[in-house]
């Protein structure tokens, strides 16, 4: 969990589910990125989620949960511990946005043997995932995650996105599509303020200043890598600050011509 990031009115927190260990293939062309190297000579970037607190927080994707099959790559269990810290239990969250529908995304939105995470949660997501994820089943969220959004959705408990869409005041939804078919960002806005929140269309800060590293879970490499132009033009063109889930340290920053340059919290 990092200081709070003031968008105008708004705070944005970020906070930390897990690990995620990346194989040296999986971004670019397999060099060792060596700017993203840790300690121990290994490409460690975390799994996060972004809390806009308030009457009615609202979540912003909701990390692996316990369970993933492969711990070695990734590891988490930590969101729900981190929130408490921010005072804001399960019951207490009313909106819950998902930038696409990878299981590093959606763990919490129900747990196998708990049900739903998060119950008095409208659950937003871009049809363009749920035709992709749900109706045609490809690899995504885990069977119980599946369940329970079918579930919510029959409930009328989940709004499907299309296009751009205001979430609630203060964010909005923008299409970003290419790492899946409904990938979104989401933007907190105020007045001229802005942070963008980059989901999975940017993995780290330096892939907005070299859009060609495709990600291996790009679902659409050619569109994702259009997606990461438009996104690198407007964080520098709009001088808006941008973070993504997977940002060492969850650190937000703005892109300064071809640098990056981290902003500093609240």
């Amino acid at each position: 969990m990092t200081s709070p990031l003031s968008i105008g009115r708004h705070r944005l927190l970020s906070v930390k589910d897990g690990a995620f260990r990346m194989p040296r293939n999986f971004l670019g062309d397999g060099r060792e990125h060596p700017e993203l190297l840790s300690d121990d000579g290994k490409v460690w970037l975390p799994i996060g989620a972004f809390l806009m607190p308030g009457d009615e927080p609202l979540l912003i994707d909701a990390g692996l949960a316990h369970g993933f099959p492969k711990p070695e790559i990734m590891t988490g269990g930590a969101l729900l511990d981190e929130l408490a810290t921010l005072g804001t239990h399960p019951e207490d969250v009313r909106h819950l946005a998902l930038s696409h529908l990878h299981p590093d995304h959606v763990g919490w939105v129900a747990t196998k043997r708990g049900g739903v995470t998060f119950p008095n949660a409208q659950v937003y997501i871009a049809q363009g995932d749920w035709d992709h994820f749900i109706d045609a089943a490809n690899y995504g969220p885990p069977p119980w995650v599946r369940q329970a959004l079918c579930d919510l959705a029959e409930r009328g408990r989940v709004t499907m996105i299309e296009g751009e869409r205001q979430i609630v005041p203060g964010l909005t939804a923008l299409p970003a599509p290419g790492h899946t078919p409904g990938h979104t960002v989401f933007v907190v806005h105020d007045g001229r303020e802005r942070a963008m929140l980059l989901g999975d269309a940017i993995y780290c800060p330096q892939q907005l200043t070299a859009v060609d590293w495709s990600a291996a879970t790009d679902v659409d490499p050619l569109l994702a890598r259009q997606t990461r132009e438009w996104l690198w033009r407007e964080i520098d063109s709009s001088g808006a600050a941008a973070v993504g889930p997977h940002f060492p340290g969850l650190q937000a920053g703005r892109v300064l011509g071809r640098r990056w340059q981290a902003v500093p919290h609240a």
